[in-house]
């Protein structure tokens, strides 16, 4: 036996079911063709030694970890920006000549810093290119201030080139999230005050 109260329910879905479109709009969303979508690209030379520490920033994480931070701290609603990170390890020998800033991700100990020091020299053959290093995998802060100093006064004594210091940053943790914003406004500044090389390819989604 039905509830009493069945049949007015009934008649109340078949009312809502007859008149939801001129609420519901069923046609697939039509994406504004005139916003571009700026796609910038950014190689991050992989200087990472075979003893880097496995509670140390892993390669593949960063990746992500900054492409994702990026693409959110650059978005806006004049235009769409991509962030396209890509990971360059030791043995490609690249020129990259169409980019203006290259970013060192190195392991924090003496093998990491000569193989930082390596790719920088191998990549300093485009003008003007400016360098931002990044190191993980340090046992304390004063070993990794002193890593950074060891590259930055080599880079600048035989290569003639000063490096952006972009700090320590250690595997995901409680204060992982602020320290990777404030590495991707860092990264970002240095990108676009140094992508007079870098090209920008737009197209519209």
């Amino acid at each position: 036996m039905h509830n009493p109260a069945w049949r007015p329910a009934q008649l109340h879905t078949e009312r809502l079911a007859s008149i939801q479109h001129h609420f519901i709009d069923k046609r697939p969303a039509i994406r504004n063709s005139e916003t571009p979508r700026v796609i910038h690209t950014l190689p991050i030379h992989m200087a990472v030694t075979t003893g880097h520490p496995d509670n140390a920033l892993q390669p593949h994480y960063l990746v992500d970890a900054l492409t994702r931070q990026l693409n959110i701290q650059t978005s806006g609603v004049a235009t769409l920006s991509d962030w396209q990170l890509e990971a360059i390890p030791l043995e490609r020998r690249a020129t990259y000549a169409d980019q203006g800033f290259i970013l060192i991700f190195a392991t924090a100990n003496i093998e990491g810093v000569r193989l930082a020091y390596t790719g920088i020299k191998n990549l300093s053959s485009t003008p003007s290119r400016q360098f931002g290093v990044l190191f993980s995998g340090a046992h304390d802060a004063e070993f990794a201030r002193r890593c950074q100093e060891r590259l930055a006064s080599g880079a600048k004594r035989f290569l003639g080139i000063r490096l952006h210091e972009l700090g320590h940053l250690s595997a995901p943790g409680p204060d992982f999230s602020a320290d990777l914003a404030r590495l991707a406004e860092e990264v970002h500044r240095l990108w676009k005050t140094h992508s007079i090389h870098n090209q920008a390819e737009v197209v519209h989604t």
